[in-house]
């Protein structure tokens, strides 16, 4: 990009393009020092990808961020954040607000627990054991601040821990203030809309209902050392509580998680609107309280049906199912599950109708932990569409029964390249069986199989179940047809 278009930029819309920029006047200065060299450049290599998130700074940001001559032409990938923060001035509010940060970091160790319990047990055991006593000690000074009174703690609790909790809080606070004048005379969705519509092209679009971190740990796969260096880190703890904050603040009252809801529904109105079809979507979403919320009608689902009609990589998650936790609020019944996870199929069926798709990714981790049995299957979740170009297909924590797969298998038999299966819980029929079918596929190139549960081999909770037994390499062959591969799980009756 030629040095005269940057140095005529404010400081805000560069720090606000340039994710690693810290917002230092000397980052700033050589940013445009380094642009000299390339004053004849015509390539707008250094901006393509814009974070919106529901504030008074960032929508003003994309709105003179998409009237710029330049960057309305470069940026191609939008992310939006539609978070909503809620009121924790309220002392319930408060409360519950930390019983989430209280139950993440329950998540953290329980997934901690499990990787390890997984692996050779005595090589990390101490680093192991630091990250719970880590946890612990987070967790204690969680429970003391759910008191206004954090001067009264027990003089036992770290204080730094303490202390950055504390300094999180106020965080939230100061973004919560904001966001309420952003959104004061409900034209936010408007003017995003608008600015949106001038850029040339977007071929990206990301709508987040949670804070997207820049520390996104994966806790299943990375040592207890690294894990452990993350958790002794105040920046990275600070992120998970915000994150956390931000993420659940929505599900504080009704009328909030209604906002959430009709903003999320409404944001396709507008791309439809403003004739914006992306050629990747992706949706990342806590699970809401109330899913009632998120059923669309029927104009919103031929909104939503129009946006992705041209997409060919489309991905939708929706993790974090709390619903079971009763600090939080209400617990729903086992007899309501069937209905609530209807109105969540009815998102995904109209998410994923186009026969122009390439890539599928189908998220609801951790809903089966909190519905035994779940009451949804993989092709109640999506649409009868034939998706005739399909090379990847990745699906994370979906229950199905052996015969959906007949299906999969017959219309994707020869276009199906890659396939990824994370946390599936079997309902009916068996990992053997399903094993077969999938080997069918006959142009796989790619294979992932983790953590199934479910079918003859139990829940995933116990050592004895299937997790502990099977080698991922084994099945992921047989899958793959190398040589004359036996089916890992056994013959059976198969």
């Amino acid at each position: 990009m030629a040095s005269r278009t940057i140095e005529r930029l404010p400081p805000e819309i560069l720090i606000h393009c340039c994710s690693y920029l810290k917002g230092s006047i000397v980052d700033i200065q050589n940013l445009r020092l380094t642009s000299k060299w390339f004053c004849n450049a015509s390539s707008n290599f250094l901006f393509d990808t814009l974070s919106i998130r529901i504030t008074t700074k960032s929508i003003s940001t994309l709105e003179a961020v998409s009237n710029h001559p330049i960057f309305r032409k470069s940026i191609t990938a939008i992310k939006l954040c539609l978070c909503f923060y809620g009121d924790i001035e309220d002392q319930r509010a408060r409360i519950r607000l930390i019983a989430e940060c209280d139950l993440h970091f329950n998540s953290i160790g329980w997934t901690v627990t499990r990787a390890f319990n997984s692996r050779q047990r005595t090589v990390e055991a101490e680093q192991f054991n630091g990250i719970l006593f880590r946890i612990c000690e987070i967790k204690q000074a969680l429970s003391a601040l759910k008191l206004e009174g954090a001067e009264t703690v027990s003089p036992s609790l770290d204080i730094a821990t303490l202390r950055m909790i504390a300094n999180s809080i106020e965080k939230y606070k100061a973004q919560f203030a904001d966001q309420q004048v952003a959104i004061k005379h409900g034209t936010h969705l408007e003017r995003i809309g608008v600015a949106l519509s001038r850029f040339r092209r977007v071929l990206s679009f990301k709508v987040l209902g949670n804070i997207e971190t820049i520390n996104k740990n994966n806790y299943r796969s990375c040592s207890m050392a690294t894990i452990l260096e993350w958790l002794n880190s105040d920046e990275t703890c600070s992120n998970i509580i915000l994150n956390v904050m931000a993420s659940r603040g929505q599900y504080l009252a009704f009328d909030i998680e209604q906002r959430f809801a009709q903003s999320f529904k409404g944001i396709f109105s507008q791309l439809s609107k403003h004739k914006i079809f992306p050629s990747v979507f992706a949706v990342e979403l806590d699970a809401p309280k109330q899913t009632q919320l998120f059923r669309p009608k029927k104009a919103e689902c031929d909104a939503i049906k129009s946006v992705v009609h041209k997409a060919e990589h489309l991905s939708f998650a929706v993790r974090w199912w709390s619903q079971q936790n009763p600090e939080f609020g209400f617990v729903i019944s086992t007899d309501q599950h069937y209905e609530e996870i209807q109105h969540f199929a009815s998102l995904t069926k109209a998410f994923f109708d186009t026969e122009t798709v390439r890539s599928v990714n189908l998220d609801i981790r951790d809903y089966s932990l909190h519905t035994a049995p779940p009451h949804i299957s993989l092709y109640r979740l999506l649409p009868d569409c034939e998706w005739p170009h399909l090379q990847a297909l990745s699906l994370v924590a979906v229950p199905f029964h052996e015969q959906e797969l007949r299906k999969t298998v017959d219309r994707h038999r020869n276009s199906l390249k890659i396939l990824e299966m994370d946390g599936l819980q079997l309902l009916s029929g068996s990992w053997r069986g399903a094993l077969r079918i999938l080997r069918e596929l006959d142009k796989l190139e790619e294979v992932s199989w983790r953590w199934p549960t479910g079918g003859e081999h139990g829940n995933g909770s116990s050592e004895d179940d299937l997790i502990f037994h099977f080698s991922e390499k084994d099945v992921c062959q047989y899958l793959l047809k190398t040589k004359d591969t036996e089916n890992p799980l056994g013959l059976g009756n198969v």
